[in-house]
């Protein structure tokens, strides 16, 4: 069992929240956040804090998007059942970040769209700007319905979610395979699926466990593009490359 440090904690939460306000600016009914949600929260009573308030909203947004707000899916806590988003022993965020986030999803709510929430989401965890490769580019237009794509970084990840939500007719859950190591992709390809609407399970590997037998034990069976961005960490880029050769229809 491996705890995540208290700066990738506290990435994950920062980001996780800007989902939940992405989830209450589609709704538009005020669940979360807002004076009568804060009242319902008060009437509860008890030993109950900000931050768990905030652990129950994203336990709640983890049961049909696990990957965007499941500690146990960002941070790839194995010994976490898959029912689970935190455990026990995960640490919670701050007290202070907790009421911090709470406070500022009450004052406004995010924008909705991809581009938006992927740089926000990239910022949280203190990665380089989301700026799309343009060698990457023609070999993006190649992904249709059918396309099954090998990828890896969170440029890359973008530019999945931009060219899906201008398409209109893909679902990256059920065509992409992610190849990584780092929390903020994992978190970043979950809040991908979501703005994408996508529909189909997310397929993540780490590159240690990137082989064509693993990957096809989790349904991904070929590989027709790579999109690999240069901001992928080396050992998952190569790993990626390696697999998507392998898998090459």
């Amino acid at each position: 069992m491996r705890t995540p440090s208290d700066a990738a904690i506290d990435s994950y939460y920062r980001a996780a929240a800007l989902g939940l306000r992405l989830l209450e600016a589609r709704e538009a009914r005020g669940r979360r956040f807002g004076e009568a949600a804060a009242a319902t929260w008060r009437a509860l009573g008890g030993e109950l804090e900000d931050r768990d308030r905030l652990d129950l909203l994203l336990r709640d947004a983890a049961v049909s998007n696990p990957l965007a707000f499941s500690a146990r899916g960002v941070f790839d806590l194995a010994w976490l059942t898959d029912d689970e988003p935190f455990g026990p022993s995960f640490p919670q965020a701050s007290a202070g970040l907790a009421a911090a986030l709470l406070r500022e999803a009450a004052s406004s709510l995010a924008a909705t769209d991809a581009p938006a929430i992927l740089d926000a989401a990239a910022a949280a965890w203190k990665l380089a700007p989301l700026a799309p490769e343009p060698p990457l580019a023609d070999r993006l237009q190649r992904v249709g319905p059918a396309t099954r794509v090998v990828a890896s970084g969170p440029r890359a990840i973008a530019m999945l979610a931009a060219h899906a939500n201008a398409r209109g007719d893909l679902d990256l859950g059920e065509q992409v395979l992610l190849v990584t190591d780092a929390p903020a992709e994992r978190q970043m390809f979950g809040f991908a699926l979501l703005l994408t609407g996508s529909r189909g399970r997310p397929r993540v590997i780490s590159a240690a466990q990137a082989s064509a037998a693993r990957s096809r034990a989790l349904g991904f069976m070929r590989c027709d593009v790579s999109l690999l961005s240069q901001d992928a960490a080396a050992p998952a880029r190569e790993a990626a490359a390696a697999l998507a050769k392998e898998l090459a229809s």
